[in-house]
This record gives C-alpha cells, structure tokens and sequence, in this order.
C-alpha cells in the first residue's frame, strides 16, 4: 500500500460560476473607463466656480440637464406621468451617450449655468471716477440704454395726485431756491447779517414711478418762498425781502431730469430803510422762462446747469441769468437709520447778465439727515463771495462766511 505523501498538491476544482463572475466585473470596469472618457467634457463644468451656488439659486422652472433618468416605477401607483428633470432635448436622431448628444448637452449646460450667475450679479453700471450706481443697466448695454433711457417700463407708470418724493430738488447751495433757511455770516465790510427763507417746493401731479428717491416720469411742482435779511447790526431791522413763485414741468430718469417753466421774482426794500432814507428803493422783478438739467453719474453726487430767460423785467433787470454746481448728498437709504450724520459738499455759482455775468459764489459743507419721504435737513458751513445775493443789492459786493441750517420738503 502506497503511502500517501502530505506535500503532494491535491487537484483544484473547478468553479465555473466564480469564474463567471470575475469576468463579468472585470468587463464593467472596462466598459465604465471607457464611458468616462466620453463624459470628459461635462465633467470638467463641475470644476467651474461656484457652481454648486449656481445650482442653489437655479429658479425652480429652470430644470437643469440631468443625464439620469427619471425613475418612473415610484409613479406607478399613482399611474401619473413621470415628470421630466432634463431641461435640454437632445437633437434629432441624437442617440443618449453620443458625441452629438454630448456636445449639445455640454452647450446647454454652460448656457444655463451663464444665466444663472447673470441673475445672481447685482445690477450695477460704472459711473463717474469709477464709483458704481445702482440701476438696471447691466454690461453690453448700448449708450442709450444706460445712461439715457429709464430703468423703468413706461407702461408701469400711474398718474399721482400729490406724490411722495421730488424729481427734482432745489440745488443745495443756491440762495435763491424755495426752503426753509436760516443762515448767519459776517461780512468784513459790513458785520453780521441774518439771512431768511420761509418756503419750500413740492410735487403736485406725476405720471410715473412711486419711487420715493430719484422717481421717473413727468411731474408738476409748485414753488414759493419768501427771502429776507435781518441787519444784524441795526436791532435785526428787517433790509429787504426777495419773493418767488414758479410752476416748474420736469422730466426725469434715474440718471438724468429736465426742468423747464415759469417763475416770478420780485424785490421789496423793507420799512425802515425806506422810512430812514438808508438807500434808494432797486426796481428789480423778473418774470422767467426756465431750462435746466441735473445728471447723476452716482448715488450721491449731482451736476446740473440752468438758464432763465425774463421776457418782462423792472428797470434794473436784464432778461438772462445762468446757473451751474456741483453736490456730494447722499440719498436716502431704507437700511440706514435716519438718525445717521452723513456729510454733504455744495457749490454754486449764479451769473447775472446786469452785472456783466458775474455774480457769486457759494460753497457749503457739513453734516445732513434725509428722512423715509427723502426730506433733507442740513447744518454747516457757508462761504459765499460775489454780488450779494438780495436783489435789491445785488450791485454790492460781499465775501462772507458763516454757519447755516437748511431743510428741504
């Protein structure tokens, strides 16, 4: 009897199902390489920044190309319709996995993604020095388009009896503008003066937007004040009185307004000086046709220039008066507290033909407070020198400064 020998290698069966298997696997792995390779294209928009916010914020009737297919069996029972995830069609006799079906759907991904970021962007344009303004206007616009046209649609605009807001508010730092103003300045050739306006200006009628800050469309505004000097220096006797009345018609966008209408101004020499025989009564009045401008490259900065044509003047009058400045205010702000300082910057400057068109020069700064209805009230600083600004002086010239409170409706 043979012995047998423990190191021999006994027989090794066969498992024909293992063997199967092994195979199977082994050609899913080659079948899912190459499948890969086909999906380079698409996969490397997954690598494309702040795609997945691109995703979060996708409004829901935006569906996104999905590759995957809707499972349709959890509908079964309900027997309705599976709801298609994919937004994109694949062209006609394009085969699912073909190099067509991918490109196109490469395509409309990039185009979606590109919408989205479009509409996450802040609607922002680039305005003067580079400092940005918030309109509608977006980048590729024409000229026209951003700084011309409104950002609103015209068909949305509704007529207002008494609308919040003014399309276009007095120039800060002009002495002649309808307000509420109290300013003191000594002059070192006369002394102290206290000038007075009792006025304001406010819309009437608008065919536009209900925008509080900076509303578009048509407008009419009333304007009317009183301004006054009290003489310091004789017991605050009242010197003399300028009154104004006008109806301006303006039209505005957020960028640019136009003014133009009618206004009439008249100069009073007050009582004592009269009676004390101070000086000779000035017959200065004008009855004006207005044209004027304002543009805005940013929030808060302004730029405008006026011309006013008098077709009936008084004795001391000539028909033409220029006007032209420069402002830095900033607008109202529903995140920002009202109680909130800000600084402010005027200058103004008024030419007067009478006087061979010069005239004077203002400037002002200090600290201002805009309200919910966009009403600014303002104290600070004034430097003023030219022909003094009360019409029954105005051949006087004057260099003074002082400290001023200002409040605009």
């Amino acid at each position: 009897m043979l012995k047998r020998n423990v190191f021999q290698r006994t027989p090794r069966r066969r498992r024909p199902v293992a063997s199967a298997i092994s195979i199977a696997v082994a050609g899913v792995l080659l079948a899912s390489t190459a499948f890969a390779a086909a999906r380079t294209e698409i996969d490397d928009f997954d690598a494309v920044e702040s795609d997945a916010e691109s995703y979060d914020d996708a409004p829901s009737d935006e569906p996104f190309y999905q590759i995957d297919s809707p499972d349709d069996e959890e509908y079964a029972e309900n027997d309705a319709p599976a709801p298609s995830r994919a937004g994109f069609v694949p062209p006609s006799a394009a085969d699912v996995g073909s190099d067509a079906f991918l490109d196109s759907a490469t395509a409309d991904l990039f185009a979606r993604r590109e919408k989205v970021r479009a509409e996450k962007e802040r609607r922002q344009s680039t305005g003067l020095f580079g400092l940005p303004v918030e309109t509608a206007a977006k980048d590729g616009d024409t000229f026209r388009e951003r700084w011309i046209a409104t950002d609103s649609d015209s068909q949305t605009w509704i007529p207002q009896l008494l609308p919040q807001g003014l399309m276009y508010p007095s120039y800060l730092a002009g002495r002649k503008e309808p307000r509420l103003q109290s300013v003191i300045t000594y002059d070192d050739g006369y002394g102290t003066l206290w000038d007075i306006t009792l006025g304001g200006r406010a819309p009437i009628f608008r065919y536009g937007t209900t925008d509080v800050v900076r509303p578009e469309g048509w407008e009419l505004e009333l304007e009317g004040a009183a301004l006054l000097r009290l003489d310091w220096e004789r017991n605050r006797n009242l010197a003399a009185t300028d009154y104004r009345a006008g109806v301006p018609i303006v039209y505005g966008t957020k960028r640019w307004q136009f003014k133009t209408g009618y206004y009439h101004v008249s100069s009073h020499l007050g009582d004592n000086y009269l009676m004390d025989d101070f000086r000779p009564r000035v017959h200065y009045s004008r009855d004006s046709v207005l044209f004027g401008f304002a543009f805005t490259p940013t929030d808060a900065v302004r730029m405008y220039a006026e011309a006013d044509l008098a077709f009936h003047t008084g004795e001391t009058t000539e028909p033409l008066e220029l006007q032209f400045g420069f402002e830095y205010s900033p607008q109202f702000a529903p995140n920002r507290s009202n109680w909130a300082a800000l600084p402010f910057l005027a200058t103004h400057a008024h030419l007067y033909e009478e006087r061979d068109f010069g005239g004077y020069f203002t400037a002002q700064t200090g600290l201002q407070w805009r309200s919910a209805s966009n009403s600014l009230m303002r104290v600070g600083f004034e430097y003023f020198n030219g022909g003094d600004d009360l019409y029954q002086f105005h051949r006087n010239h004057q260099s003074k400064y002082g400290l001023g409170f200002w409040y605009d409706f």
